[in-house]
């Protein structure tokens, strides 16, 4: 099946409207933006306000058209970018947030990192990066949790929640000469991840079953005209803090007090971006978008209708 065969999906969507999508599912995008807070750019470095491809490599900002079909209540995307506070990270991890990006070109200009290094200051100016968009997101899920969590089309269901990630083989520069090749060969198009390494309840690991996995990337594959063996699970990524932080109602009393007893389903997914943007530019193929995104749909409501 060609990716392309898929785009037929899109205008079945829009006849179906989003009224269809299961309303125990959240999607979440903690990299979706490349944006910068206007109090934030003169901080940056000058090749970052002359350069909005470092901007972009700094970001997922491509899964946010991923999302567009998507009711506005049951998705999540991150304001801002990771460089005023990396979501996928736990708010006291030292790479919330980053001085240097993933081709070591500095970020932020020597007087502001050091607000944020070695001021007395710090957990002052560290607040006030985190205020623009990384505590909102998580303020922002727990409510699309709370919602789904009382609504009765989702009793005795689990809430599932997945968290949309891209990467690529490629890491940009200021121009496309400086960019750099990762040390992997070719990353798989499609990576999914439940932290298997996390016991969750005693005896038991992982933030959703493994069968959950097995299920999503074989109808996944099938949409997307991909050999099953092609999508890995927990081999490059293993999950991050989203969905350990909220995949684990143990260890976290506000979520297990929103949740009312239900289950939680949290996966990382994680598409190469290659599929739906051109890697030089880091620009959005139109019909790839639509192909991708019906596609992701179609297998969201799938796999809910296997959960009935």
């Amino acid at each position: 099946m060609s990716i392309r065969r898929n785009l037929f999906l899109g205008i079945k969507q829009w006849f179906k409207g989003k009224n269809n999508f299961p309303s125990n599912v959240i999607v979440t995008s903690p990299h979706g933006s490349s944006k910068v807070p206007l109090s934030v750019f003169p901080h940056l470095q000058p090749d970052y306000q002359r350069s909005p491809r470092l901007l972009l490599n700094f970001s997922d900002y491509g899964t946010k058209y991923l999302l567009e079909n998507i009711p506005l209540s049951q998705q999540v995307v991150a304001k801002y970018g990771r460089l005023v506070g990396d979501a996928n990270r736990k708010r006291d991890a030292e790479d919330v947030i980053r001085f240097e990006d993933f081709n070591g070109v500095p970020i932020f200009r020597d007087k502001f990192e050091k607000r944020l290094t070695t001021s007395w200051l710090r957990p002052f100016w560290l607040r006030k990066l985190l205020l623009h968009s990384y505590e909102p997101f998580y303020r922002d899920v727990f409510s699309a949790i709370d919602r789904a969590s009382q609504d009765p089309r989702n009793d005795g269901k689990p809430i599932i929640l997945l968290d949309l990630h891209d990467t690529g083989n490629r890491m940009l520069g200021r121009t496309w000469r400086e960019d750099k090749y990762r040390k992997r060969k070719k990353m798989p198009p499609l990576v999914l991840s439940n932290a298997p390494d996390l016991e969750i309840e005693e005896g038991c690991f992982g933030t959703a079953p493994k069968s959950f996995l097995l299920d999503f990337r074989e109808k996944i594959a099938d949409k997307l005209g991909l050999d099953e063996e092609d999508i890995e699970i927990n081999s490059i990524f293993k999950g991050a803090n989203i969905i350990r932080y909220f995949g684990n109602p143990r260890e976290n009393r506000r979520l297990r007090k929103i949740l009312r007893g239900k289950e939680i389903y949290a996966v990382q997914v994680e598409f190469d971006r290659g599929l739906y943007l051109d890697e030089v530019t880091q620009r959005p193929i139109s019909w790839k978008v639509a192909s991708v995104r019906n596609c992701l749909m179609e297998t969201i409501i799938e796999m809910d209708e296997l959960l009935d």
